[in-house]
């Protein structure tokens, strides 16, 4: 009979008799008096009998059921508390892919921070380009999987998580680097450092330059991600077209320059895809703390991933 009792409402009660008084246990509760009465008369209802005897001016006293009832409760608490803690406890892992710059660069606090609140949650990554990270998903390799795109990947539902700048770049001591305003007729003759062209990250780079007015390129090398083209441009070969965010130290430090080209912004966009079958709190959180990181809308966000 007893096991009909729900938990919330037992810890009701124990509140009630520890605390001897139903003000006393509505305060420790931080709930409304009249919340902690009707928690005690749907008890008493569904029991069929009083648990308290009521005396004006006095604490009410337990009658026998009432003392019944409080150690049975008192065993089922500690019991249901021992569970949530060995729940919390359990080893979850949870797998995610990004792209390698994501990874290194946009994912390094959430993920400290996440860690923090869920210590028992392991964190596997899988890092690799736009077409590595996108199969694992649809495999169903990974839980998750962080993409850069120009906007809606393609085959995959995915939500907005932030936008980032691109930026020409070049090593210091470029021919263009203290020229104002530069064509795009003036930039294309230039060697250039890109991703594979045939990779989707560098068909579309490749693409929204064309899409901005720059001639067709004189492509010196290719590199498969991002990390590869920076070490390139350092090393003198070329200009980029890179996600500023990723150089930005190299420009802080003047190893590398951006370049003032007469084209409007381009950007390219953070986008997260979530695998609904293994959706549960921690991965809402951790797409949640990013979020916050990179300051997109939470309805938004909220919106695409379901």
């Amino acid at each position: 009979m007893f096991l009909q009792v729900s938990i919330r409402r037992l810890q009701v009660f124990v509140a009630v008799v520890d605390r001897q008084g139903f003000g006393a246990a509505a305060e420790s509760l931080d709930i409304a008096q009249s919340s902690v009465s009707a928690h005690i008369r749907a008890i008493e209802e569904r029991l069929a009998t009083p648990m308290f005897e009521r005396h004006p001016g006095r604490p009410p006293q337990l009658t026998e059921a009432g003392k019944t009832l409080y150690d049975y409760a008192v065993t089922s608490l500690a019991s249901a508390n021992t569970v949530a803690t060995a729940l919390r406890q359990r080893h979850q892992p949870l797998h995610f892919a990004a792209q390698r710059f994501v990874a290194t660069s946009l994912l390094a606090k959430p993920l400290e921070a996440f860690a923090g609140q869920f210590p028992q949650v392991e964190l596997i990554a899988h890092t690799g380009t736009f077409e590595e990270v996108r199969d694992l998903f649809q495999r169903g390799d990974v839980d998750l999987a962080f993409l850069l795109s120009k906007d809606e990947v393609p085959g995959l539902a995915t939500a907005l998580l932030g936008r980032y700048r691109l930026a020409f770049v070049a090593p210091k001591g470029h021919p263009l680097a203290n020229q104002t305003q530069i064509a795009p007729e003036v930039l294309a003759k230039h060697p250039f450092i890109s991703a594979y062209k045939n990779s989707y990250f560098g068909r579309t780079l490749g693409q929204m330059m064309t899409d901005a007015g720059v001639p067709e390129l004189t492509i010196r090398s290719q590199a498969q991600d991002m990390g590869m083209v920076r070490e390139m441009v350092l090393a003198g070969l070329g200009i980029s077209l890179s996600l500023r965010r990723s150089v930005a130290q190299d420009l802080e430090q003047g190893r590398l320059v951006e370049l003032d080209v007469a084209l409007p912004p381009m950007h390219l966009q953070l986008r997260c895809a979530v695998n609904q079958r293994a959706m549960r709190a921690e991965i809402e959180a951790l797409v949640e703390r990013l979020r916050q990181a990179e300051g997109q809308n939470p309805m938004t966000t909220a919106k695409n991933l379901r």
